[in-house]
């Protein structure tokens, strides 16, 4: 029996720019685009020159260990976050069990958890858990936390109601096809795959779909995000620098050093059948 297709219509817009993400991201936003399964499940990657796009940054635990801080500081000044919990917020339910993998610094975590879920951090990189740790504390928030890889998580079927992968298989030994076929191995109720789709390679998205025989494919959706770095001085671009290994080409705009930058995302959800 096929699997039945969600039929949209294709609509562009512009995210609204205010401040941070963490107070505003129950504002009303438009995705970029909508699409049918059939019509954009596989993605051609463009790849952009851009310094902070996600999909860019690799390397092992150590470098994610030091580059915790600057994660921190990039998405608590910026706006990236902001329609990916727009998104979130339409379909995830009060009292659900979530599984955020590579929960980075909480970035998803604590906005959901606010919202009434319970969530389950995962996250292989001390340095990203020691400031998620900071944040609950001030915050008051609970979340669980699991310090370990994707790949050597052994999770229980059928425990959560939503696994959430943001911006984190293509990290993982098998990569985002892998990664995915774990996924729905565990069987969670919806499985939410949000991924940068500005990478020099092509995603076929139809292929990850086929990995499974248990989930009715929703919908994807892409959103442009802005994914800029503002700097507090210049001796901050200069450490950033240094760590990536990459010039900054910065701006100074509304009083800020600015390293400008946008990247767009597609989300994808699946639900599940049986």
């Amino acid at each position: 029996m096929a699997k039945p297709q969600l039929q949209v219509q294709a609509k562009r817009t512009f995210l609204p720019q205010e401040t941070h993400w963490y107070s505003l991201f129950f504002l009303s936003f438009q995705p970029i685009l909508y699409y049918k399964i059939s019509d954009r499940l596989k993605i051609q990657k463009v790849c952009y020159a851009n310094n902070m796009n996600l999909t860019t940054l690799k390397g092992d635990i150590d470098f994610w260990d030091r580059f915790a801080p600057w994660y921190e500081k990039w998405a608590s000044r910026g706006q990236y976050h902001r329609p990916i919990l727009f998104e979130l917020t339409k379909m995830i339910e009060q009292g659900w069990k979530i599984l955020d993998v590579g929960a980075a610094t909480g970035v998803l975590s604590i906005p959901l958890t606010a919202l009434g879920c319970k969530v389950t951090a995962l996250e292989p990189s001390r340095g990203m858990i020691k400031i998620l740790e900071n944040k609950l504390i001030e915050t008051d928030t609970s979340v669980d936390i699991l310090n370990t890889r994707w790949e050597d998580y052994a999770g229980e079927s059928r425990k959560f109601n939503l696994i959430l992968c943001c911006n984190s298989l293509h990290l993982t030994e098998g990569g985002i096809k892998g990664g995915m076929k774990k996924v729905f191995s565990l069987l969670p109720e919806y499985v939410c795959l949000i991924t940068e789709i500005n990478q020099s390679f092509t995603i076929d998205f139809k292929e990850i779909d086929r990995l499974q025989d248990n989930y009715q494919f929703l919908y994807i959706r892409n959103y442009r995000c802005d994914s800029s770095f503002h700097f507090e001085d210049e001796n901050e671009v200069r450490e950033f620098s240094a760590l990536t290994g990459k010039e900054q080409k910065t701006a100074f705009i509304d009083g800020r050093i600015v390293q400008r930058d946008w990247t767009e995302i597609a989300v994808l959800w699946w639900e599940r059948l049986i």
